[in-house]
Protein backbone atom coordinates (compact mmCIF):
# COMPACT_ATOMS: atom_id res chain seq x y z
CA UNK A 1 0.00 0.00 0.00
CA UNK A 2 1.23 3.58 -1.10
CA UNK A 3 2.78 6.00 1.67
CA UNK A 4 -0.10 7.80 1.01
CA UNK A 5 -2.86 5.81 0.82
CA UNK A 6 -2.31 4.66 4.14
CA UNK A 7 -1.71 8.32 5.88
CA UNK A 8 -5.57 8.78 4.10
CA UNK A 9 -6.48 5.96 5.48
CA UNK A 10 -5.25 6.98 8.88
CA UNK A 11 -7.11 10.24 8.46
CA UNK A 12 -10.46 8.92 7.27
CA UNK A 13 -9.96 6.73 11.09
CA UNK A 14 -9.84 9.24 12.97
CA UNK A 15 -12.25 11.41 11.58
CA UNK A 16 -14.64 8.32 11.93
CA UNK A 17 -14.32 8.07 15.37
CA UNK A 18 -13.98 12.11 16.28
CA UNK A 19 -17.58 11.65 14.53
CA UNK A 20 -19.51 8.57 15.64
CA UNK A 21 -17.66 8.20 19.08
CA UNK A 22 -17.86 10.67 21.82
CA UNK A 23 -17.49 8.45 24.73
CA UNK A 24 -15.09 9.41 27.45
CA UNK A 25 -11.66 8.04 27.02
CA UNK A 26 -11.99 7.98 23.37
CA UNK A 27 -8.72 10.65 22.63
CA UNK A 28 -6.84 8.49 25.12
CA UNK A 29 -7.10 5.67 23.24
CA UNK A 30 -6.64 7.24 19.53
CA UNK A 31 -3.52 8.76 21.75
CA UNK A 32 -2.26 5.29 22.35
CA UNK A 33 -3.38 4.11 18.59
CA UNK A 34 -1.07 7.05 17.58
CA UNK A 35 2.08 5.73 19.19
CA UNK A 36 1.20 1.93 18.39
CA UNK A 37 1.20 0.15 14.76
CA UNK A 38 -2.28 0.06 14.45
CA UNK A 39 -1.62 2.46 11.44
CA UNK A 40 0.86 0.57 9.51
CA UNK A 41 0.57 -3.03 10.59
CA UNK A 42 -1.17 -5.19 8.31
CA UNK A 43 -4.06 -6.80 8.84
CA UNK A 44 -2.91 -10.55 8.47
CA UNK A 45 0.25 -12.23 7.93
CA UNK A 46 -0.86 -14.49 5.42
CA UNK A 47 -4.33 -13.55 4.09
CA UNK A 48 -6.13 -10.20 3.37
CA UNK A 49 -4.82 -7.21 3.33
CA UNK A 50 -1.17 -8.63 4.03
CA UNK A 51 0.43 -5.19 3.64
CA UNK A 52 1.59 -1.95 5.61
CA UNK A 53 -1.35 -0.16 6.70
CA UNK A 54 -3.68 -3.28 6.10
CA UNK A 55 -5.35 -3.02 9.43
CA UNK A 56 -6.63 0.34 9.84
CA UNK A 57 -8.18 -0.05 6.15
CA UNK A 58 -10.23 -3.23 7.41
CA UNK A 59 -11.02 -1.39 10.40
CA UNK A 60 -13.10 1.19 8.54
CA UNK A 61 -14.09 -1.69 6.13
CA UNK A 62 -15.25 -3.31 8.39
CA UNK A 63 -17.24 -0.22 10.00
CA UNK A 64 -18.49 0.65 6.21
CA UNK A 65 -20.21 -2.79 5.86
CA UNK A 66 -21.51 -2.71 9.30
CA UNK A 67 -23.24 0.64 8.85
CA UNK A 68 -24.54 -0.66 5.66
CA UNK A 69 -25.79 -4.05 7.46
CA UNK A 70 -27.69 -2.25 9.86
CA UNK A 71 -29.65 0.71 7.87
CA UNK A 72 -30.07 -1.89 4.77
CA UNK A 73 -31.12 -4.94 6.69
CA UNK A 74 -30.95 -5.08 10.29
CA UNK A 75 -32.65 -1.92 11.60
CA UNK A 76 -35.73 -2.21 8.79
CA UNK A 77 -36.61 -5.63 10.33
CA UNK A 78 -36.60 -3.98 13.62
CA UNK A 79 -38.73 -1.13 12.89
CA UNK A 80 -41.26 -3.32 10.84
CA UNK A 81 -40.95 -6.28 13.71
CA UNK A 82 -39.80 -8.99 11.47
CA UNK A 83 -36.88 -9.31 13.76
CA UNK A 84 -36.63 -11.34 16.88
CA UNK A 85 -34.37 -8.06 18.05
CA UNK A 86 -36.56 -5.02 19.09
CA UNK A 87 -34.23 -2.55 19.58
CA UNK A 88 -32.10 -0.18 17.96
CA UNK A 89 -28.79 0.38 17.61
CA UNK A 90 -26.57 3.60 18.57
CA UNK A 91 -24.25 4.45 15.50
CA UNK A 92 -22.17 4.52 18.04
CA UNK A 93 -21.78 1.37 19.15
CA UNK A 94 -21.65 0.19 15.69
CA UNK A 95 -18.11 2.69 15.19
CA UNK A 96 -17.15 1.03 18.61
CA UNK A 97 -17.35 -1.93 18.09
CA UNK A 98 -16.28 -2.24 13.93
CA UNK A 99 -13.70 0.17 14.05
CA UNK A 100 -11.64 -1.05 17.27
CA UNK A 101 -12.85 -5.02 17.49
CA UNK A 102 -8.95 -5.23 16.24
CA UNK A 103 -7.34 -3.71 18.51
CA UNK A 104 -5.71 -7.28 19.59
CA UNK A 105 -3.11 -7.03 16.48
CA UNK A 106 -1.55 -4.08 17.41
CA UNK A 107 2.07 -4.98 18.38
CA UNK A 108 1.42 -8.42 16.84
CA UNK A 109 2.86 -8.47 13.42
CA UNK A 110 6.57 -7.97 13.07
CA UNK A 111 8.09 -7.13 9.51
CA UNK A 112 10.74 -9.98 8.55
CA UNK A 113 12.40 -11.24 5.46
CA UNK A 114 11.34 -14.40 3.92
CA UNK A 115 12.34 -16.45 1.52
CA UNK A 116 10.77 -18.68 -1.33
CA UNK A 117 12.29 -19.97 -4.72
CA UNK A 118 11.55 -18.75 -8.07
CA UNK A 119 10.64 -20.21 -11.09
CA UNK A 120 14.22 -21.10 -11.93
CA UNK A 121 14.28 -22.77 -8.70
CA UNK A 122 16.66 -20.11 -6.92
CA UNK A 123 15.86 -18.85 -3.93
CA UNK A 124 14.95 -15.46 -3.03
CA UNK A 125 13.63 -13.43 -0.29
CA UNK A 126 10.44 -10.99 -0.26
CA UNK A 127 8.73 -8.83 2.64
CA UNK A 128 6.90 -10.64 5.47
CA UNK A 129 5.58 -10.62 8.92
CA UNK A 130 6.19 -13.18 11.88
CA UNK A 131 3.77 -13.19 14.87
CA UNK A 132 5.14 -12.40 17.86
CA UNK A 133 2.39 -11.67 20.92
CA UNK A 134 3.72 -9.30 23.40
CA UNK A 135 0.44 -10.46 25.80
CA UNK A 136 -1.18 -13.65 24.82
CA UNK A 137 -5.19 -13.03 25.77
CA UNK A 138 -6.78 -14.25 22.81
CA UNK A 139 -8.12 -12.66 20.14
CA UNK A 140 -11.44 -10.87 20.67
CA UNK A 141 -11.21 -10.84 24.36
CA UNK A 142 -7.93 -9.35 24.03
CA UNK A 143 -9.18 -6.42 22.21
CA UNK A 144 -11.97 -5.48 24.63
CA UNK A 145 -9.49 -5.80 27.30
CA UNK A 146 -7.18 -3.08 25.11
CA UNK A 147 -10.32 -0.83 25.04
CA UNK A 148 -11.16 -0.59 28.15
CA UNK A 149 -8.07 0.71 29.49
CA UNK A 150 -9.28 3.62 28.13
CA UNK A 151 -12.58 3.94 28.16
CA UNK A 152 -15.85 2.00 29.24
CA UNK A 153 -17.61 -0.62 26.93
CA UNK A 154 -21.14 -1.45 26.73
CA UNK A 155 -21.97 -5.58 27.50
CA UNK A 156 -23.34 -5.33 23.84
CA UNK A 157 -20.35 -4.07 22.48
CA UNK A 158 -17.90 -6.41 24.28
CA UNK A 159 -20.15 -8.91 23.15
CA UNK A 160 -19.64 -8.05 19.61
CA UNK A 161 -15.94 -7.87 19.86
CA UNK A 162 -15.57 -10.32 21.81
CA UNK A 163 -16.88 -13.08 19.07
CA UNK A 164 -16.39 -11.02 15.65
CA UNK A 165 -14.65 -14.21 14.76
CA UNK A 166 -17.76 -16.58 14.93
CA UNK A 167 -17.36 -19.98 14.50
CA UNK A 168 -13.66 -19.28 13.85
CA UNK A 169 -13.16 -19.16 16.79
CA UNK A 170 -14.47 -22.59 17.86
CA UNK A 171 -12.09 -24.70 16.26
CA UNK A 172 -10.00 -26.24 19.90
CA UNK A 173 -13.10 -24.78 21.88
CA UNK A 174 -15.57 -27.41 24.12
CA UNK A 175 -18.59 -27.10 24.42
CA UNK A 176 -19.36 -24.29 26.75
CA UNK A 177 -17.44 -21.62 24.72
CA UNK A 178 -20.17 -22.58 21.55
CA UNK A 179 -23.02 -22.46 23.69
CA UNK A 180 -21.52 -18.65 24.96
CA UNK A 181 -21.00 -17.87 21.23
CA UNK A 182 -24.53 -19.17 20.46
CA UNK A 183 -25.94 -17.50 23.46
CA UNK A 184 -24.28 -13.98 22.49
CA UNK A 185 -25.52 -14.30 18.89
CA UNK A 186 -29.39 -14.89 19.89
CA UNK A 187 -28.97 -11.64 22.60
CA UNK A 188 -27.34 -9.02 20.85
CA UNK A 189 -28.03 -7.83 17.30
CA UNK A 190 -24.61 -6.55 17.32
CA UNK A 191 -22.86 -9.63 17.60
CA UNK A 192 -24.06 -10.35 14.43
CA UNK A 193 -23.78 -7.61 12.52
CA UNK A 194 -20.09 -7.35 13.56
CA UNK A 195 -19.28 -10.80 13.01
CA UNK A 196 -21.16 -10.58 8.91
CA UNK A 197 -19.28 -7.37 8.72
CA UNK A 198 -15.87 -8.31 9.51
CA UNK A 199 -16.23 -11.91 7.19
CA UNK A 200 -17.44 -9.61 4.05
CA UNK A 201 -14.25 -6.96 4.34
CA UNK A 202 -12.13 -9.92 5.03
CA UNK A 203 -13.35 -12.32 2.24
CA UNK A 204 -14.84 -10.37 -0.54
CA UNK A 205 -13.25 -6.57 -0.64
CA UNK A 206 -9.97 -7.18 0.52
CA UNK A 207 -7.09 -9.01 -1.65
CA UNK A 208 -4.28 -11.31 -0.24
CA UNK A 209 -1.02 -9.71 -1.35
CA UNK A 210 1.31 -12.94 -3.09
CA UNK A 211 4.58 -11.98 -3.11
Amino acid sequence: MEKETVAKNKERFIALCKEHIRREGMDKLLAYLENSDFFTAPSSASFHLNEEGGLCLHSINVFETAVKLYQHIALPAIQNGTSPFTEEIPMESIAIASLLHDLCKVKFYHPTERWKKDESGRWVSYPGYELKDEFPFGHGEKSCLMISWYMRLKPEEMLAIRWHMGMFDMAENGTSQRYAYYAATDKCALVNIIQAADMLASKLMEKTTIY
